[in-house]
């Protein structure tokens, strides 16, 4: 049983509003409405009464409920408790960051043979916010991170870049946009187009590169901390962004149209790690990034 699918439910049923409860999680109402179906698919019985837009739980609704809550809470306590055994586990770790809503094949591939150069070292590949994703090195909380170059001297002051792709530059669009149907666009085109707001205290460097153009305007709302819910605003219209193609290939979101910007510079990915690392990290990471840019890994 999905238990996306099951907190979908719980959600649901908490504020009897969908709209409300794909608020809380998130997502978009539709993809929430959807969830539900699916859980009532799985089940092979409705669990809300959908009339005049009122929503109500059925019988069936009600009795599943409360299996529902305890999967949640079971699945919470797996995870602890897994977590708890991993932090306990003799050997060693090599922690990779990420910006990327979702695992994409290059990093799949990374980590994968990472594994196989470093037996007895647990590799784990973990997303992180955007005000996270360098000093998560930089404090040794990560071991290694992918990075989206450039970024101010400070910021990456005793890290070791290593680029490891070049890709496209794509405009993330509502699917309703006056742009969306484009077939391209220019750096030209952005001007005067909302970009949804990033945290003040995100690299200035990283930020004028992510947006392109500069003193590009900002759309109004919160700023957004991940990928993830960047993508849901621009779903949303609060504004654009543009956005690499590894990204948009790995992070489709409902409501969200990518029209390629032609002549933009393409955007770089760096696998990067502290100049300190432990040897062993070093030389994988090295041999990783040799890989992932198609040359020999030794």
């Amino acid at each position: 049983m999905d238990l996306e699918r099951v907190r979908a439910f719980v959600a649901a049923t908490e504020w009897m509003n969908f709209t409300a409860a794909a608020e809380e999680l998130g997502l978009a109402q539709p993809s929430l409405s959807a969830r539900i179906r699916a859980l009532e698919t799985d089940l092979g019985v409705e669990l809300f009464s959908r009339r005049r837009r009122q929503v109500e739980l059925t019988a069936a609704g009600r009795a599943f409920l409360p299996h529902a809550r305890a999967l949640l809470d079971l699945a919470a306590e797996a995870r602890r408790d897994a977590r708890r055994a991993a932090d306990a586990a003799p050997g060693r770790r090599l922690l990779i960051t990420t910006l990327a809503a979702s695992v994409d094949e290059l990093k799949a591939e990374t980590v994968l043979g990472l594994r196989r150069d470093l037996p007895g070292w647990q590799v784990t590949l973990t997303g992180v916010p955007f005000r996270e994703h360098v000093w998560r090195l930089r404090d040794g909380t990560a071991e290694a991170g992918y990075l989206w170059p450039p970024y101010t001297p400070d910021a990456v002051r005793d890290l070791h870049l290593e680029p490891v792709g070049a890709f496209r530059r794509l405009l993330a669009v509502p699917a309703r946009h006056h742009l969306a149907g484009r077939p391209e666009l220019t750096v030209a085109d952005l001007a005067g187009e909302p970009q949804v707001p990033l945290p003040d205290d995100v690299d200035a460097a990283f930020v004028a590169g992510w947006r392109l153009t500069p003193a590009a305007p900002v759309g109004a709302g919160e700023p957004v901390t991940d990928v993830a819910g960047l993508l849901r605003a621009v779903a949303g219209g609060v504004g654009c962004c543009p956005v690499p193609s590894l990204l948009a290939r790995t992070a489709a979101t409902p409501g969200v149209a990518y029209v390629p910007v032609r002549g933009a510079p393409p955007a770089t990915l760096a696998l990067a790690w502290r100049v300190d690392a432990h040897p062993e990290i070093d030389h994988a990471l090295r041999a990783a990034a040799r890989r992932a840019r198609g040359g020999p890994a030794d």
